[in-house]
């Protein structure tokens, strides 16, 4: 799917900062680990999500500095997540390619998890104790969710493993561009991208039915047009980009998808 050129742009600054992070980092075998997923980026779904959502609200502020810092924050704990679930899982293999775990090890791994949880947490401060706030409460419930996936609780996991870090693409936006008359809505939206991206992952894994998925995308669907009646004709890009995501996750190619933008 396509997208307007200067979120093109403005991501391509996004992972211009992503390149230098951990770059000076020793011992070398930490410095490996850490830079794994970032040498090896795969959809950046999230700071594609955020980077529209910015977009949609203020078409200018997408060049912020701080918003390009939160798109950055947002993969960086995405890298986090995949790190952990790798050595959660045993995954020696992610989408075909040798995980961090399989060629360093369990160990390393999650010592490289924590300092890019470190190294977010630096970038957070840049942008205000509310964005530590908030960010610390979606750390929080990813662990809340990683748990219960171990305990095998998939229907209750669904509302934790993903979700929170989805719905961080949408409230961070609300919070640095100061549009808190849409907190509740961009909140309800995020967790439900969320849960319909993990929905599909499980239906990929043959875990879930697909009627699950048809109807958190009706709900999605209201929420969309919800929001485009305040905001307008600039919510058209994020409308259409969520749409596209509605068709791959219920056609399950949403989760092995290598790329979101044409």
């Amino acid at each position: 799917m396509s997208l307007p050129r200067e979120i093109l742009t403005a991501l391509e600054q996004v992972r211009e900062l992503l390149q230098n992070v951990g770059k000076s980092v020793e011992p070398r075998s930490l410095r490996d680990v850490i830079r794994y997923y970032i040498e090896t980026p795969g959809k950046l779904l999230r700071p594609i999500l955020l980077l529209t959502f910015s977009y949609s609200l203020d078409r200018k502020s997408i060049f912020e500095t701080k918003i390009i810092q939160a798109a950055a924050i947002v993969e960086l704990l995405h890298i986090v997540s995949l790190l952990q679930d790798d050595v959660m899982d045993k995954h020696d293999e992610r989408r075909g390619v040798k995980t961090p775990r399989a060629l360093y090890g369990d160990g390393r791994s999650i010592v490289a998890s924590d300092w890019i949880i470190a190294e977010s947490i630096k970038r957070a401060l840049q942008l205000g104790p509310e964005v530590v706030e908030y960010l610390a409460d979606v750390a929080q419930r990813l662990s809340i969710g990683q748990a219960l996936d171990l305990d095998g609780e998939y229907k209750k996991a669904a509302e934790f493993k993903t979700a929170p870090l989805i719905e961080a693409t949408l409230v961070l936006p609300i919070i640095l561009l100061g549009r808190r008359e849409l907190f509740d809505t961009a909140t309800k939206l995020g967790r439900l991208l969320g849960i319909l991206y993990q929905y599909s992952d499980d239906y990929s894994d043959e875990k879930r039915e697909k009627d699950d998925m048809v109807n958190i995308a009706i709900e999605i669907k209201k929420m969309l047009m919800k929001l485009k009646s305040t905001l307008g004709e600039t919510f058209t890009p994020f409308e259409r980009l969520i749409k596209g995501i509605i068709e791959k996750a219920l056609e399950g190619t949403l989760t092995p998808s290598r790329s979101f933008i044409s």
